[in-house]
């Protein structure tokens, strides 16, 4: 049981984690959402096996004025509701109220951020179905907006977790992660290589861990090993000498992803579809 629980709470961890780094490209396609009068996002994720379809998704956000989702709705292939988030924000933006529900509108768990724009501070409690708190964390980033540092709260008390530090153009250049007591875990730094249209990411032992190129609308990822993942509703299986393509509309925004097998074949796709008003 406590395995269990050991697991659940990093998985909590990452899934935070990750949220933190997706808010400023968040922040981004917001825009684009504003820009192009978007007031609704409709995703589909197609999941293949030896050429056949094995699992579908169907992913709708709804968004307000200022391009944030404020009902995500997971549909069955059916059309039937598998469940519900709803997202509340205060008049300034700043504060935000999660609820996940199941089909039968039974609370399932919530969340509460909080961003300080003068302290630079991003605040997530995750809640559970009787408003217990699962985990707390606070993200801090200096004055240059090119370090952060997240600390886990317990008891009010906060706790270093991890470090991490960008360039000027956003790329991660370091990154640390700390024991609750302190003490350092592990640590790592990254160096980007431009070759004619890709970039090339290689870490501090000179081991390359990422390679994407640009064609054209296309951006294309070299998957360097064999890995599973999920992403909108479907499972991701990356295949070492595969692929994924990522192709955009005219207007920047997302119009499929795919991902390919070493041998070319397609193991899944995503594919947008935007409503204006």
């Amino acid at each position: 049981m406590q395995g269990f629980l050991n697991y659940m709470n990093y998985l909590l961890t990452f899934l935070l984690v990750l949220s933190f780094f997706t808010a400023a490209s968040q922040n981004n396609v917001e825009d684009l959402y504003v820009k192009n009068n978007i007031e609704k996002v409709i995703i589909k994720g197609f999941e293949y096996k030896k050429g056949s379809l094995v699992k579908q998704s169907h992913l709708v956000h709804e968004l307000d004025k200022q391009g944030k989702t404020v009902l995500f709705t997971s549909y069955d292939t059916k059309d039937s509701l598998i469940r519900q988030t709803t997202h509340t924000f205060s008049e300034d933006g700043m504060t935000e109220y999660r609820e996940k529900k199941d089909k039968d509108g039974h609370l399932q768990h919530s969340a509460i951020v909080v961003r300080n724009k003068k302290d630079r501070s991003f605040r997530k409690v995750q809640l559970d179905a009787k408003g217990d708190t699962l985990i707390e964390q606070l993200l801090i980033r200096n004055h240059n907006m090119n370090d952060s540092i997240l600390y886990r709260v317990i008891k009010g008390q906060r706790y270093l977790t991890h470090k991490w530090e960008v360039d000027d153009e956003g790329k991660l250049i370091s990154k640390k992660r700390y024991h609750v007591s302190g003490s350092l875990l592990e640590s790592d730094s990254y160096t980007y290589i431009k070759k004619g249209n890709c970039i090339i990411t290689e870490n501090k032992r000179k081991e390359v861990i990422a390679e994407i190129c640009t064609e054209g609308n296309k951006e294309i990822s070299k998957i360097l090993q064999d890995r599973e993942g999920y992403r909108s509703g479907i499972k991701l299986v990356y295949e070492k000498g595969g692929e994924s393509i990522e192709t955009k509309l005219a207007n920047g925004l997302i119009d499929k992803i795919e991902y390919f097998s070493k041998k070319g074949k397609l193991l899944a796709s995503i594919q947008y579809t935007y409503l204006s008003n």
